[in-house]
């Protein structure tokens, strides 16, 4: 049967009772005021029927030999949970009327019954049905559209992460043509600081964060004078408040990209000590994001291993060495502790 209550066409109702007689009769009233009528008189010629005869509503007796209407109620519904029933019965039993509702029936009719009765229990049987269907309709209309709704939000969202990683890949390029010291470092951080998190069990959405802080983390330097950058001598304070400003401009940098939103505090504060000497904003112990907290490390690992303009790279047993002095006063020692263990695995 179609799901569609446009196109239902003439009712057709069945009547099911073993007495020809009682099903005759109601058969034929029925039909006098418009519906299509089919008669059955036992639960199995009733199934049989309605397969050849699709059926809106089916009166069905209650006591029947064979399959009784309980029975045939239930086998109608799992064939079509939308056909409409009405359960008949000469005897008014409370419990069987309980079941037959439970069942599906829509209502339960006691005999003898006025014809009016049963046209109002019919009527108000097939509008129930109509609505029933209607909602149905509504809702697999409502489903599509959120399918294809859903559908057309992921795909944009793929194209805005494609943008924004392109987005991202430019800032790093743009910062590695202005400092040649610092080409590959974000990158280097970034793996770094992923392996910690790893190796401190964080969920896998904070370790991506974490890493993309990481390869973001240097990105304020854009601000920063070259001649400064690229100082081979001791900086003067004025240099050094000028380079120390660089996290601030990240994060003014940062602030419009929306999908950044939860990383930006990490780039931030990245230059913040665990005892609170650090800067901008000289924040201690857990009040320093964690993912700040780690790319510190790995930030500071992969600098003092690394070329600078000031000096040459320094051997890693050294660099290991003032992590292991320097926990707990400018690194979180948890966090240098899983460095270690990631650094001994050789990841």
């Amino acid at each position: 049967m179609t799901d569609d209550p446009e196109s239902q066409g003439d009712k057709r109702v069945m009547v099911v009772d073993d007495e020809q007689l009682v099903s005759a009769i109601l058969a034929r009233y029925l039909s006098q005021v418009g519906y299509s009528c089919v008669t059955a008189e036992s639960g199995a010629e009733a199934l049989g029927k309605l397969r050849e005869h699709p059926c809106d509503l089916a009166l069905c007796d209650v006591r029947m030999p064979g399959m009784d209407g309980i029975e045939l109620l239930k086998s109608i519904k799992e064939y079509d949970e939308d056909i409409a029933v009405i359960m008949v019965s000469a005897v008014d039993n409370r419990e069987v009327a309980v079941e037959a509702m439970r069942a599906g029936a829509y209502d339960y009719v006691i005999k003898p019954f006025h014809f009016e009765e049963v046209l109002i229990s019919v009527q108000r049987a097939l509008e129930n049905r109509r609505l029933l269907l209607e909602r149905k309709v509504y809702q697999r209309d409502l489903e599509r559209k959120v399918e294809e709704r859903t559908r057309e939000l992921a795909e944009k969202n793929e194209e805005l992460q494609r943008l924004f990683i392109s987005a991202i890949e430019s800032i790093v390029l743009a910062l590695q043509a202005k400092d040649e010291y610092t080409e590959g470092h974000s990158r280097r951080v970034s793996a770094h600081a992923i392996a910690i998190a790893r190796e401190q069990s964080l969920p896998e959405k904070e370790v991506e964060n974490i890493g993309l802080a990481a390869l973001l983390h240097d990105i304020g330097k854009v601000g920063t004078k070259e001649s400064i950058l690229n100082k081979p001598g001791k900086l003067t304070a004025e240099e050094g408040d000028h380079i120390r400003s660089h996290p601030l401009v990240a994060a003014s940098i940062l602030e419009p990209i929306t999908p950044l939103g939860d990383i930006i505090a990490y780039i931030k504060h990245v230059h913040e000590a665990y005892d609170g000497s650090g800067y901008p904003e000289g924040l201690a112990g857990d009040r320093i994001p964690l993912g700040a907290r780690i790319i510190a490390v790995a930030d500071v690992f992969d600098a003092m291993t690394s070329l600078r303009p000031y000096r040459p790279a320094m051997e890693e047993s050294v660099v290991l060495d003032h992590l292991r002095r320097e926990a707990g006063k400018q690194f979180d020692p948890s966090v240098v502790d899983a460095f270690l263990k990631v650094y001994r695995q050789g990841g």
